[in-house]
């Protein structure tokens, strides 16, 4: 039997999509990341059925043992090897997407109570503000809501005798996967019930999940919206589909990035808006486990 040579064995791994794997890990470890290549999880759905992320990737951005919570960065990549485009087909994100809760994002307290108003006869309406807000990472360089093109649907193109848009197997093999991958690493993050944070007795941690589509072929985004509608190729591009089964339930935002992008995503798209929340934790830390604001808590408990 003739042995392959070094370039056909290179060739073999490249197609089967192995060395993407290994490109992936290796950006996310020079990103900072502390990475597993095949992290497993059981199936949210069914526990008896073990699942993988190709690329798990972890960045602490904060840790504070005193008050007993951390923040961190979390890559849950599905590495696609082709040389057949996707696309992503959507239009500007809408006012609901810009404003909904994500499940991207996890918080120790989702809302924070930041005033009150006397009703009379002891009753008072407490004000609210999203954890978001009061942390003002809405407002940061990259941070998920900050708008721009957001995709409905996801496709591949074939080559057969004309190019065809062809989408079987995009959501059982990348979105669904990928949603079963967040909804479990979710769950691990500590969120007890609406009660004050007790540094000590429980650990709170904070999370910014990226779903994660890395694929060796280049990505288009179709803006349907527009006057003119154009397939541009982009570096990546957000798409955001809704499931429901008996335990993944909701709205997922996954971004689809080209391999030779991978790097500028993640400086750019996660690790911006990682250390620029990092710098506010650093600064306030104590804001990231409040459920009543600073200056109004005094007030409410006195």
């Amino acid at each position: 039997m003739t042995l392959p040579t070094s370039g056909e064995v290179v060739a073999a791994l490249r197609d089967a999509g192995w060395l993407l794997e290994q490109d992936t890990a290796r950006a996310l470890g020079a990103g900072g990341f502390h990475v597993m290549q095949g992290k497993a999880f059981p199936d949210p759905d069914d526990a008896t059925v073990s699942r993988e992320v190709d690329v798990h990737g972890y960045r602490q951005l904060y840790r504070d043992d005193e008050l007993s919570f951390s923040v961190g960065l979390r890559v849950l990549a599905e590495c696609k090897q082709s040389s057949m485009p996707y696309v992503v087909v959507g239009g500007p994100a809408s006012r609901y997407e810009l404003e909904r809760d994500r499940k991207e994002q996890h918080f120790r307290f989702p809302t924070v109570e930041t005033g009150r108003t006397e009703l009379g006869d002891g009753r008072a309406q407490l004000h609210c503000t999203r954890a978001r807000e009061y942390l003002g990472i809405d407002k940061l360089p990259g941070n998920p809501w900050e708008g721009g093109f957001l995709g409905t649907q996801l496709t591949r193109l074939d080559r057969k005798q004309t190019w065809l848009a062809d989408n079987r197997g995009i959501f059982t093999s990348l979105v669904h996967p990928l949603a079963k991958a967040l909804t479990y690493f979710r769950s691990q993050a500590n969120r007890t019930s609406y009660v004050m944070h007790r540094p000590g007795q429980e650990w709170a941690s904070i999370d910014f999940y990226y779903p994660v589509v890395v694929t060796s072929a280049p990505v288009f985004a179709v803006d349907v919206m527009s006057e003119n509608v154009e397939a541009v190729e982009v570096p990546w591009a957000a798409v955001t589909r809704e499931i429901k089964s008996a335990k993944v339930d909701g709205q997922f935002n996954i971004d689809v990035v080209s391999a030779g992008s991978l790097s500028t995503y993640l400086a750019d798209r996660v690790n911006k808006f990682g250390n620029a929340v990092a710098e506010i934790a650093s600064n306030d830390p104590q804001r990231f486990v409040s459920h009543q604001d600073h200056e109004y808590a005094p007030r409410l408990n006195s």
